[in-house]
C-alpha cells in the first residue's frame, strides 16, 4: 500500500507540449510583467526621492532659527579631560570609577 503522502492522481489526458502561439503569448506577458515591474520601482524610487527632500526642506526651514542662535554664540573652549586635583571635587560626587580624597590634618581631628 503507498503512503498517503505520495499518492498520485492520474490525469484524465497526458499533457502535450505547448505550441510556438502559447510560448508567444508566454513571452509577451512575461515582458509586460517586466514592464510593469520596472515602471513600478521608478515611479515608487522618484515618490520616496521627492518625499525625502520635502522632508530635509522643512526640517532645514523650521531649524534655522537654532542655527542662527547657535551660529551668534561665542565658541567655548575646554579642555574636556583636564586632569582635577581633588579640592576642586569638592562636592565628593564620583560619576565612575575610585576616588581618594585627601582630608588635612586639622579636618581629620574635629572627626
Amino acid at each position: 500500500m503507498p503512503s498517503p503522502v505520495f499518492i498520485r492522481i492520474p490525469s484524465s489526458r497526458p499533457r502535450t507540449p505547448a505550441g510556438p502561439f502559447t510560448r508567444i503569448m508566454a513571452g509577451l506577458f512575461t515582458l509586460v510583467a517586466i514592464v510593469a515591474m520596472v515602471m513600478f520601482s521608478v515611479v515608487a524610487l522618484s515618490v520616496v526621492l521627492v518625499g525625502g527632500a520635502v522632508f530635509l526642506g522643512y526640517f532645514w526651514w523650521k531649524t534655522r532659527a537654532l542655527r542662527r542662535a547657535l551660529r551668534a554664540q561665542p565658541p567655548v573652549q575646554q579642555e574636556p579631560f583636564a586632569p582635577r586635583s581633588p579640592a576642586e571635587n569638592s562636592d565628593g560626587m564620583v560619576i565612575e570609577g575610585e576616588m581618594i580624597r585627601e582630608v588635612p590634618d586639622h579636618e581629620a581631628q574635629r572627626r
